[in-house]
């Protein structure tokens, strides 16, 4: 999976979702690019029915940018008018400060975006379920840990682009990569044995694309709720994935980088 980049300005030629767009192709999947950056995608671009893939892409997310495995995905997103329109459906990239696979997926319910990073199975929660984690860990993210499962395997021989877009897996070099991109990344897989942890931005103080009124959901007004983008999501992975390796090492919880969490407690479901 490709690595990810440090902190700090866009780096040059890295797809920006605000900036001038082009079609990478007249069919579906539609997917965004800025122009300078077409010519450079067009031998990465890998498609399979209603899905695409952008591989070993420099992908921008707010002030950072990672080096990553980009799908979009046709009809999964809502279409209705919101900063979710110009965004990926799932990136991956492995997160070079922890060493750990790190994933950004969009819900195919609800249309908003989760978070997720691998462990390998030598790491002391490999396995646990997240309600069994010990509290005095104190692990924090937004709206607490949701998910907890091994890598979800695709059809054998090999995952296409589809299954690979809406799985919380790796790519293995046990399988064959995509075709023409086979190989195309500098960072290689080695197991497919991970166990993930993640989290969603669903909750009452989150705006959810699909949702039919923003406005009228239960405590959206009182609890200042906005849509959780990419570059908010990749900062909360990126802030899991740090306690996460400083748990496997025994060091100390390492300071949260990025926005103040919201209160947990507001959530009516429990802080899930």
């Amino acid at each position: 999976m490709p690595k990810s980049k440090a902190g700090g300005a866009r780096h040059e030629g890295a797809i920006d979702k605000s900036a001038n767009r082009a079609l990478v192709s007249d069919s579906p999947p539609l997917v965004l690019v800025t122009r300078s950056a077409l010519g450079t995608l067009t031998d990465k671009v890998v498609r399979e029915g209603k899905t695409a893939l952008l591989a070993s892409q420099l992908y921008a997310l707010g002030d950072a940018s990672v080096v990553a495995d980009v799908y979009f995905v046709s009809g999964l997103k809502s279409t209705k008018d919101g900063p979710w329109l110009g965004e990926a459906d799932k990136i991956a990239w492995l997160d070079e400060a922890s060493g750990y696979e790190c994933i950004i997926m969009r819900a195919s319910g609800g249309g908003h975006l989760c978070g997720y990073v691998g462990v390998p199975p030598e790491h002391p929660l490999y396995g646990f379920e997240h309600e069994a984690i010990p509290p005095n860990l104190d692990i924090e993210v937004h709206g607490g840990l949701s998910y907890s499962a091994l890598c979800q395997h695709g059809p054998s021989p090999a995952p296409g682009v589809a299954t690979e877009a809406r799985r919380i897996c790796h790519v293995s070099t046990r399988r064959a990569r995509h075709g023409a991109v086979e190989h195309a990344t500098d960072y290689r897989v080695q197991r497919d044995d991970a166990w993930w942890f993640g989290f969603e931005c669903n909750h009452v103080y989150d705006v959810v694309p699909d949702e039919r009124s923003h406005a009228n959901r239960f405590l959206a007004a009182e609890t200042g709720a906005v849509y959780r983008d990419e570059a908010y999501v990749h900062q909360e992975v990126i802030n899991l994935a740090a306690q996460l390796r400083a748990i496997e090492s025994g060091e100390p919880k390492p300071q949260r980088q990025g926005p103040p969490l919201p209160p947990i407690g507001l959530d009516p479901r429990g802080g899930n």
